[in-house]
């Protein structure tokens, strides 16, 4: 006669990574996984940071990286965050800002103010200083429209797991 666990392993619903601690993660900013697709249709990410305002993402690189390009033709990417057990992963669409589009100068300003944390800290020299070294010439701003795919949190897995393997072993 098998016994079957009472905890039913397969199903991670109960992991989901709560509202509260979502919404005070990506407040939070901090680093994430950016990801798109080459032209062979292979998925490739790149560690950034990112700010995340009015439901969207964004995030800065120099216009010569190969996201560029492809994000132009390809709009379609994704967004993983992961910090301190917390991950969310994201789907959407890009867009890609340069110098000389309509908005841009507004749209750089306030993104290099807070992603340099020149908002928090307007007399800090590093802040400064970051926020002056971000407005290059050639540097684009990656704005991703995503929504949420799975959010998850670990330490209510470490629990659960510990729950069925208690339970196994009975």
């Amino acid at each position: 006669m098998s016994s079957e666990p009472q905890v039913d392993y397969e199903d991670l619903t109960t992991m989901k990574l709560d509202d509260d601690a979502l919404a005070e993660m990506l407040a939070a900013g901090g680093e994430c996984i950016f990801n798109w697709t080459t032209r062979e249709g292979f998925p490739v990410g790149v560690v950034v940071a990112f700010v995340h305002r009015d439901g969207k993402f964004f995030t800065t690189c120099a216009e010569r990286r190969k996201r560029v390009p492809a994000l132009r033709a390809r709009p379609q990417s994704g967004i993983v965050i992961n910090q301190a057990g917390r991950t969310a992963s994201f789907k959407g669409n890009s867009v890609v800002h340069a110098q000389g589009d309509d908005g841009f100068d507004d749209l750089k300003e306030w993104f290099y103010r807070k992603l340099s944390r020149l908002d928090e800290r307007p007399d800090d020299d590093y802040a400064q200083s970051f926020a002056k070294f971000l407005d290059s010439p050639h540097r684009v701003i990656i704005e991703t429209d995503a929504r949420l795919v799975v959010a998850f949190d670990t330490a209510k897995f470490h629990a659960f797991t510990l729950e069925a393997m208690a339970a196994q072993a009975d």
